[in-house]
C-alpha cells in the first residue's frame, strides 16, 4: 500500500508490504540504482547507509515488543531521500513513523510544522521520534526489572527463575537490534550536512544524542539483568543448602534411632527385654541420645 502526503517543500511517499508495482514506481519517478530498489525486497537483516550525490539510502530497525511472545523482535525501516522528496517503505507498521505520517496527512497545521523545512528537517523528526519511542519502551524494561529485584528479596526467588530469563532475552534482543545501529547515525551526522548543509547538523547530533541515550540504558539493563541472575541464583542455592543441611541433620539424628530400634527388635535376648521397664528404658536411652545430638549440632553451629 502506497500513501504519498505533498507538504510545502517536501514530498513524503510511505510504502508498506512494497511490491513490484510500487518497486516499477520509484524506478520510473526517480533516479535510483537499481540495486538500491532491490534492497526493498525482500526485508533485510543488517542496518545501513549509501551516501550517494542525489539520495541518501538508510536501513533501519525498529524494537518491537510482542505481549503475546513476550519478547523484542526487528521491524525494517528502509528510507530513501532526496532534495525535496523522502520515501519509507516498511513490512509491518512502525508506531512512531505511522503516528507521526497520520498527524501530517490529517492536519493542516502539522503538515507545515514537519514538511515545511525540506526532506532534511523531516527526517529529523522521524528519527527522532524513532529513538524517543525508544526511550520510552526502556522505561518500562526498568520498572520490569524493578519489580523483579523485589520480588527476589520477598522470598519468590524461584518464581523469579522464568520472569528474568524473559526479560533478560528482551534485553539482549533489544540491544542486538539498537547496538549496530550507531555507525549509520554517526555517518549521518558527519556526512549528512554536505548533502543537507550545515544547518542541520545540530539535529543529526541531537538525534545520535537520543540514540547514545538509548544504547547507555539497555547496555545498563543488560548489566543490571545479568547481576540480578546471579543473586538470585545465589539466593536460591543458599536456600536448597539451607534445606539440605537440615535433612542431614535430621538424617544423622534419627539413624542412631533407628539402629537402636532395630537391635531391640531382633528375636534374642537382650539387655532390659524380660524386664517388666525394658520398652522405657530404650525409649529413655533414645531421648537421651537425641538430646545429646541435639545439643552437640546446636553447639557445632550445624543447627
Amino acid at each position: 500500500m502506497r500513501q504519498i502526503i505533498k507538504g510545502p517543500k517536501v514530498t513524503w511517499v510511505d510504502i508498506q508490504d512494497p511490491n513490484k508495482d510500487d518497486i516499477q514506481y520509484l524506478k520510473q519517478k526517480f533516479r535510483f540504482h537499481p540495486l538500491v530498489l532491490g534492497e526493498l525486497i525482500p526485508p533485510g537483516h543488517r542496518p545501513k547507509v549509501e551516501h550517494q550525490p542525489e539520495y541518501l539510502f538508510m536501513v533501519l530497525y525498529y524494537p518491537v515488543y510482542s505481549k503475546e511472545k513476550r519478547e523484542t523482535k526487528p521491524r525494517e525501516l528502509d528510507v530513501l531521500i532526496t532534495k525535496d522528496t523522502i520515501i519509507t517503505s516498511h513490512y509491518r507498521s512502525i508506531l512512531p513513523l505511522k503516528a507521526l505520517f497520520d498527524n501530517c496527512n490529517l492536519y493542516k497545521n502539522s503538515r507545515t510544522t514537519y514538511m515545511s523545512e525540506g526532506a532534511g528537517q523531516l527526517l529529523f523528526y522521524i528519527l527522532s521520534g524513532f529513538w524517543k519511542t525508544c526511550l520510552t519502551k526502556l522505561v518500562q524494561i526498568d520498572k520490569r526489572l524493578d519489580e523483579i529485584e523485589k520480588n527476589i528479596f520477598k522470598g519468590k526467588e524461584k518464581e523469579m527463575v522464568s520472569e528474568i530469563s524473559f526479560v533478560k532475552t528482551d534485553i539482549i534482543n533489544f540491544w542486538r537490534i539498537i547496538e549496530p545501529q550507531e555507525e549509520i547515525l554517526q555517518s549521518l551526522a558527519t556526512e549528512g550536512k554536505s548533502f543537507f548543509g550545515e544547518t542541520l547538523s545540530p539535529y543529526f547530533s541531537d538525534i545520535l544524542g537520543t540514540y547514545g541515550k538509548a544504547l547507555n540504558n539497555i547496555k545498563a539493563s543488560k548489566e543490571a539483568i545479568l547481576a540480578m541472575e546471579d543473586t538470585n541464583q545465589s539466593l536460591l542455592s543458599t536456600r536448597t543448602n539451607e534445606i539440605i543441611r537440615i535433612l542431614t541433620v535430621f538424617s544423622v539424628i534419627v539413624l542412631p534411632l533407628t539402629l537402636i530400634a532395630s537391635v531391640w527388635g531382633m528375636n534374642v535376648i537382650l539387655p532390659f527385654s524380660e524386664s517388666s521397664f525394658g520398652f522405657w528404658i530404650i525409649m529413655g536411652i533414645m531421648f537421651i541420645a537425641t538430646v545429646f545430638m541435639f545439643f552437640y549440632f546446636k553447639k557445632k553451629g550445624w543447627l
